[in-house]
């Protein structure tokens, strides 16, 4: 064989020895390292960052309290006084032995006929989410017309309720063998029931009140809360 002008001890021929990851970062000046670090780590750790991040989201979706309302009364065409209508609520979700974080009471004047209040409303009766309405007499009436409302007799049965009998007030309910309806021609054709109660006499609704001078205070069909309605509706009735 030919030899080479090489000698064999030549570095060439030396077997080189790959260099482990601590070795070459002892070797780096604090730029170098601070480079190695974006070329080989920095799109690693931001992938493993956003995984970890959507990772938790999702358990926090999955697994958070959901919130849930124990209460919900619509006072329709009335501004209630907001500091009031605040500590009315706060003792309310303590009657009703809730935190008012993720389950609480709502008491909701946002219903104005002008804003076509009548379509919300429907739905939420419809989709049992709402438990009291309370309205001025003439709006009562139309909606005890279109069958909102439960009897307050038979909801008083149904809860051992006693004491607002003097109070009632009475309404033609939805008669749903009629064609028209009260929203029609202003007339229930429906049996006179007590669907109300007279809230006129109620110091701490009356007090909160802009415009009402005969507020009426009504369970709604198909209430999901009862019991917190007859909560409700004792705690309107006390005295201040």
């Amino acid at each position: 064989m030919k030899k080479t002008a090489l000698d064999d001890g030549a570095e060439i021929y030396q077997k080189r020895e790959e260099k482990t990851e601590k070795e070459k970062w002892k070797q780096m000046d604090g730029k170098a390292r601070v480079q190695y670090f974006v070329d080989y780590y920095l799109a690693k750790l931001i992938v493993a960052v956003i995984i970890v991040g959507v990772g938790a989201s999702l358990l926090w979706h999955f697994f958070k309290p959901k919130d849930e309302t124990v209460l919900y009364a619509a006072v329709i065409d009335e501004s209630l006084d907001a500091g009031k209508l605040a500590d009315m609520t706060s003792e309310l979700e303590k009657i009703c032995h809730v935190n008012g974080k993720h389950q609480k009471v709502k008491i909701d004047d946002s219903f104005y006929l002008k804003d076509q209040a009548l379509t919300r409303l429907e739905v939420y009766v419809e989709s049992k989410q709402v438990d009291v309405i309370i309205a001025d007499q003439k709006t009562f009436k139309k909606l005890a017309g279109n069958g909102y409302f439960e009897s307050m007799d038979k909801f008083a049965k149904d809860h051992n309720l006693s004491g607002y009998e003097n109070l009632y007030v009475y309404a033609n309910g939805h008669k749903d063998t009629d064609s028209e309806s009260s929203e029609d021609d202003g007339t229930a054709k429906g049996e006179s029931l007590p669907y109300g109660i007279d809230l006129s006499g109620a110091e701490k609704y009356m007090d909160m009140t802009s415009y009402g001078k005969h507020p009426v205070f009504a369970v709604a069909a198909n209430a999901p809360h009862e019991k917190n309605t007859v909560k409700f509706l004792n705690y309107l009735m006390q005295e201040k």
